[in-house]
Order: structure tokens, then sequence, then C-alpha cells
């Protein structure tokens, strides 16, 4: 079971191409004695991971950045040649670098370069070089053992949880990711990542929702099976995100180009992009707080939601290192909120909630596209602290999340009989 499991959540959009996340925890086992030690290493380790992440955040706050950090608003005009051109600039600057690194150097390389390119406004997430920096370091070291691996894996929950101060959310999705093998070894260190990081942000940032929402009421059950209904729909426009990411990938490795060089073409289409949309640039997680506050237009829905999902799919395709959680949210949210247009258009007298819809939209997406269950819910409350919307986001994500589920081990099951026929 738990290798079906593997290979389902293998199959999904990545969090991040990183080294570690297609590997179980299971190499050597770790002797007793070097346990305290261990569990001291994850708290120091964990704590630097996001103190570091802090600090790269703040020089992002000082430079012009178009990356869109959270609680950072952007001002971005239409007609910006810089928008055009820095993505360009950044993408030739790191294919010159890896014309001259070995494959070594560019794994350890691989975390900044995505912060780089995010930063000059690609349109993915820190999540993914947060997530891939401690597996590259620990990948790059010769013959790497358990407990390394368990540090990797404790830092990553630590700067997940930092960055969206959910560390619950942090422990759920390493874990759903990894599948390890839950060992209370693997368990403590996991947990004490998260709570180490959140410890962090809460030093550092406050104890404040890093996304603002309204006042939330209880859902009632008429407004659940709306809810749910939405779910499933982005769960299909997740599914439509792989398979476009898929398409791009097998025809940019069929193309006789050295690999440094499709993410420069990618690169330009998004600077092309951004000159005319330049919301569609960047992370973008100011949009997050614009969705469930409302302050948004039909027009903007529709440019985030085909847009965000083209160009995710494209620069991961390319092979542009970046986190895709965040660009499936905004992308999951702006559908949210569009059905929720079109359902309140056609039934005006179910008072659906847009705040709860676009909630909805974005950890249904979360949950098809990284093909993870836990985690979606539980960025959903602990990024805004909404309680009343709970009951809302799990539903959608159990329907999404089982629509994916089933047609992919339906897909599967056709594949075998073509095999055998």
């Amino acid at each position: 079971m738990r290798e079906n499991i593997r290979v389902f959540v293998k199959e999904g959009i990545p969090l991040m191409d990183t080294a570690g996340l297609n590997k179980p925890l299971s190499e050597t086992p770790v002797k007793n004695r070097q346990l305290p030690l261990l569990f001291l290493y994850t708290v120091l380790l964990s704590a630097g991971t996001s103190l570091l992440l802090f600090g790269l955040t703040a020089v992002m706050n000082f430079i012009p950045t178009y990356c869109g950090l959270p609680g950072i608003s952007r001002d971005l005009d239409e007609g910006d040649w810089l928008v055009l051109s820095v993505p360009v600039i950044a993408a030739l600057c790191i294919a010159g670098v890896q014309y001259y690194t070995g494959d070594k150097t560019k794994q350890l390389l691989r975390p900044f370069q995505g912060l780089l390119m995010i930063n000059a406004g690609i349109p993915l997430g820190l999540e993914g070089p947060v997530a891939d920096m401690p597996f590259a370091i620990a990948e790059a070291r010769n013959q790497p053992l358990q407990k390394r691996r368990i540090l990797a894996a404790a830092c990553m929950t630590s700067g997940l949880a930092f960055l969206f101060g959910a560390p619950l959310m942090a422990i759920a999705l390493v874990v759903e990711l990894l599948v390890i093998t839950l060992n209370w070894i693997g368990i403590v260190a996991i947990v004490s990542g998260g709570a180490t990081g959140l410890l962090v942000h809460y030093w550092l940032i406050g104890t404040a929702p890093v996304f603002l929402t309204p006042e939330i009421p209880a859902a009632s059950f008429q407004l659940l099976l709306v809810y749910t209904g939405t779910g499933i729909l982005v769960g299909l426009l997740g599914m439509l995100t792989r398979w476009m990411m898929n398409g791009v990938r097998k025809l940019f490795k069929s193309l006789p180009f050295d690999k440094s060089w499709p993410p420069v073409v990618i690169a330009l289409i998004v600077g092309i992009t951004g000159y005319f949309k330049p919301e569609l640039t960047g992370a973008g997680y100011e949009h997050i707080d614009s969705l469930l506050l409302g302050q948004i237009t039909l027009q903007f829905l529709v440019v985030m939601m085909i847009g965000k999902m083209l160009l995710m799919s494209i620069s991961i395709g390319s092979g542009i290192p970046g986190g895709t959680m965040t660009p499936l949210v905004i992308a999951g949210g702006a559908a949210g909120l569009f059905i929720t247009f079109l359902l309140q258009f056609a039934f005006p007298a179910l008072h659906l909630n847009f705040a709860v819809a676009a909630l909805v939209g974005m950890s249904a997406m979360f949950a098809a596209g990284n093909r993870v269950l836990i985690a979606p819910m539980l960025f959903a409350i602990e990024t805004t602290h909404a309680l009343h919307a709970l009951l809302p986001v799990i539903c959608a994500c159990a329907a999404a999340y089982a629509l994916v589920f089933v047609l992919s081990k339906k897909k599967e099951s056709q594949a075998y009989e073509m095999l055998g026929s």
C-alpha cells in the first residue's frame, strides 16, 4: 500500500524537482548513542534554516524585486521594460554559470538559482528552493547517511513552517511527499523542525496570520455540497495542469539543445507576458490576499486562473527550479472564485461566501496538483486562522484528491490492459 501511495504522489506535479523527495528515508539506522546529538543538530539546523530564509527575504525587500513576498505588495506597471528584461538577464547569467560548472556544483547551486529566477519574475513559489536546499546539500555529499536525510527533512519542514507560519502543514507535507517509514526518530526530527520554524516565525514576524481573510460564517449542508462540487471542478483543472507540464517537459527533452538554454526561452516568454500583464510575474503571494478579501475583477480571475497554470507548466517543464505550490494555490483560488461567481449568478438564493470559495479553490488545487491530502487542509486554516472554513475545505480537498486518485488508477488499469493485449 505504501508503495502504491508513493507512486501516486510521485506522478503528481512535484513541489519541486528536489534531490531527496523521491527517496524514502531508510538507508542506515541511527545508533541510540547518536540520538541526543542528532536531535540537537535538528533544532540548531532548523533554526539556522529559518534564519537564513528570513535573511534572504529581507534582502529581497531591500532590492527591486519582482517576486511578491508574503505580506509585501508590488507596484509593477504595464509596459515596464525591466519586467521584460530582468528574467532574461537572470536566465542568461545562470546559463553561463552552469556551462562552466560540474554536476555537483550545479546541484548545490540549484536552490539559489531558483531564488534568483523567482526574484527576477519567474512565476514559481519560494517553497521550492526552501525544500530543495537541505536535500541538495545532503545529496552533494558522498554516500548520504540516514541521519543526513533526517536532518534535511527537518530543515525542509522548518523552512516551510517559517515561510507560512504553518508547522502542521509543513509536517504533513513532508510526510506525504517523502512517504517515509514512520519510525519515531523521523517523526521527532520532523516535528522538532516544524516547531522550531514556527518559533522563529513568531519571534521575527509575529503571530498574525500570513494571509488576511474577512469574517467567515459557518457553512450549511447545502453550501457544503456546492463547495464540494467546486473542489471537484478545480481538481480537474489540477489534472489538466499536470498534463500540460508533462507535455512541455517531453517537448523540451526532444529538442536537440543543451539543458541550460530552454530556461532562457521561457524567461523571455515570461518577460513578454509580464510586459503586458505584470501581475503574472513572480511568486505573487500578495494575490492570495486579494483573492481572499475579494479585491479582484472577473478579468483578474481569468488571467490568474489561465496565466498561472500555463506559465507554471512551461517553467517547470523547461527545467527552471521553483515551487509549484504557490502558483497552484493562486490559480486554484482564482478558479474557485470564478466558479462561485457563476454559481451565485445562476442561483442567487445560495448566499455563497467568496472568501470560503477562494480557500476551497486554493486547497483543492493544491491537493489535486501536488497529490497530497492533509497538507492543503492545514495550509488553508493555519495561514488564515479561518476555522469556520475548515469543513468546506475538508470536503473540497477530499473530493479533489479522490477524483484524481480514481482517474489515475483507471488510467493505470487501462495501460496494463493495453500491455497485456
